[in-house]
């Protein structure tokens, strides 16, 4: 991966953000595996001239620097080990924050924006945190509950006191049961990702599929209803027929506005996307439009 610094910042600054590739060949990590196959293939096969700017990494500075304060292990835990297991001639790996083994306690350590505690956006976490448990018990370890530590980057204790769906608290903790039905089902998921992974591997790029609506933090189309002259909304839905109907009942100059998704992971935060035909007929023409609408 090539890093830029557009900002000029300091040697220091592109050292820490620096990175490696994250899978050894034939191998595929935990927070890899709830990647789209697409997203997963594409990083690996550009890796070498994919492009980041340190300006854009530096939160991954502070994600280090909690995890390097949380390494320090109790009389029954282990910090920061890698618990492997062969799935169909692929090796999927999981490195552990730290692990309670007395109590069958995973934790994580994270650093996140509001907006996730806010809007309740766990499944990733969900899905990490019991791909790690299924690999603990794959290792003879047991596993009885998950539990995510976060960090608020962008915590305001002013914002707290005016809003009953602000986290209270700069610190915030996701936490839940690891069940066997859970391990059960995270299992499939994990034998099914794989076998996806290397039937796309033997496609040419822009033959793989697309990476599925939630794995490209997809927002869904909405539905404006408008008055002629007002800049607002007069009201929001999901669902055309519902706003066509509003529309129709309000009269008088009214009309429907569409309001088109997009894919926030394609747009901002999948590094491979220039290579990803989706993106290129999808998602690039959402945000040209979005821009222009702006300027005007």
């Amino acid at each position: 991966m090539i890093i830029t610094n557009k900002l000029n910042l300091p040697a220091g600054f592109v050292k820490a953000v620096s990175t490696e590739k994250h899978n050894a060949p034939g191998s595929l990590s935990a927070t890899t595996l709830i990647q789209g196959v697409k997203q997963i293939i594409l990083t690996d096969r550009h890796w070498d001239v994919l492009t980041d700017d340190v300006s854009d990494r530096i939160w991954a500075i502070f994600g280090s620097a909690v995890h390097s304060l949380m390494e320090s292990e109790g009389e029954n835990n282990f910090t920061e080990q890698e618990m492997p297991y062969q799935v169909g001639g692929i090796t999927v790996t999981g490195k552990i924050d730290n692990y309670d083994m007395k109590h069958g306690l995973i934790d994580d350590y994270k650093t996140a924006s509001v907006n996730k505690v806010k809007f309740r956006n766990f499944d990733d976490w969900y899905l990490q945190g019991m791909i790690y448990a299924w690999l603990l018990w794959k290792n003879g370890f047991k596993a009885k509950r998950c539990r995510f530590i976060t960090l608020l980057k962008d915590h305001s204790k002013t914002d707290a006191l005016r809003d009953s769906q602000y986290p209270k608290d700069p610190v915030y903790i996701y936490a839940f049961p690891v069940t066997p039905q859970g391990l059960f089902k995270i299992g499939i998921y994990i034998k099914d990702k794989v076998e996806e992974f290397k039937r796309c591997s033997a496609l040419d790029d822009d033959a793989i599929p697309p990476c599925a609506p939630d794995e490209r933090w997809e927002h869904p189309p909405k539905y404006a209803v408008m008055k002629s002259g007002v800049k607002r909304a007069v009201r929001l839905f999901d669902i055309q027929e519902e706003a066509d109907q509003l529309a129709v009942s309000k009269g008088n100059g009214h009309y429907v506005e569409v309001r088109k998704g997009e894919s926030v992971r394609c747009r901002s935060y999948c590094l491979c996307r220039r290579f990803c035909n989706f993106y290129r007929e999808n998602a690039v023409p959402v945000i040209e439009a979005a821009t222009e609408k702006a300027a005007a």
